[in-house]
């Protein structure tokens, strides 16, 4: 893998939690020639985006249950990748042992049954084949979700949608470390690895990104700045200001590559196997 690669292709990538989470999900699955890789839940298709982009010739896939978010998807990669409507709570479009690797980032979080989505995604796994999870941290940094981290101290409470849901947007739970990794094992992996990321962040960075999400979607910016914002784009040109606001993402974003407390961070990663 040509990991200067990836990091040029993560150079426009705002958000800090996914920038992070790309990296750490493309580093673990360490694709290799002719393997069959699944994006669980692709939404608008990032990780199959960056995968594409490493000159290693893999075949790649996507599911996911919004057809609104595949549409998007079928925009931003090319025809090659496979793009399937399938949902982990009834049955995944694909026969048994079909993949060699399997990424499922930000997914478990929203089902009901988290062990039985597990297990369907271990249904279309090769024995030995390799997993890769991404799930909301619960011990968050105050910065990332004020809101939610002083309603869920104080008062034990937090709020579930809207603006202001922050990182429990339409969730049912969030996991520490040793939770996500409980319950991958429970599902029948062997857990290889566990790391939590994003640690140091921007004031208010959820409502951030947020906001920024929301003005793409709803076509709030220019053309120009849509797609010097955009993470699709491999060469943005960017005027002073938004120069300046990715250099001090970039900046605080370094930090989490020197230090993190233990089991903190807006994210846990983890590596795991099909015993």
């Amino acid at each position: 893998m040509k990991r200067l690669r990836l990091e040029d292709l993560l150079k426009n990538t705002g958000d800090m939690a996914l920038k992070r989470r790309a990296l750490n999900i493309v580093k673990g699955l360490n694709p290799q020639f002719g393997e069959n890789i699944l994006d669980v839940g692709c939404g608008d298709g990032y990780y199959l985006y960056l995968l594409s982009n490493l000159d290693v010739d893999i075949k790649l896939f996507g599911v996911d249950c919004d057809r609104e978010a595949l549409r998007k998807a079928k925009n931003n990669l090319p025809r090659k990748i496979i793009l399937k409507y399938g949902d982990l709570m009834t049955k995944l479009p694909f026969k048994s042992s079909t993949f060699d690797k399997v990424v499922i980032s930000e997914v478990l979080e929203h089902l009901p049954d988290e062990n039985r989505g597990l297990k369907e995604v271990r249904r279309v796994l090769k024995k030995r084949g390799v997993l890769c999870v991404s799930v909301p941290n619960a011990n968050y940094p105050f910065f990332w979700d004020p809101v939610n981290w002083t309603l869920e101290r104080f008062f034990n409470i937090h709020i579930q949608s809207g603006f202001f849901s922050g990182i429990w947007n339409q969730h049912e739970r969030l996991y520490t470390p040793d939770h996500i990794k409980k319950t991958v094992k429970r599902a029948g992996f062997k857990v290889k690895q566990v790391r939590p990321l994003t640690w140091w962040c921007l004031p208010f960075n959820h409502y951030i990104v947020n906001i920024v999400a929301r003005g793409l979607a709803h076509g709030s910016f220019s053309v120009e700045t849509k797609k010097a914002l955009s993470k699709y784009t491999k060469n943005p040109k960017r005027n002073f200001i938004l120069n300046l606001a990715f250099k001090i993402v970039n900046v605080l974003d370094k930090l989490n590559d020197f230090y993190s407390p233990n089991n903190r961070g807006v994210s846990v990663f983890v590596l795991a196997c099909k015993k």
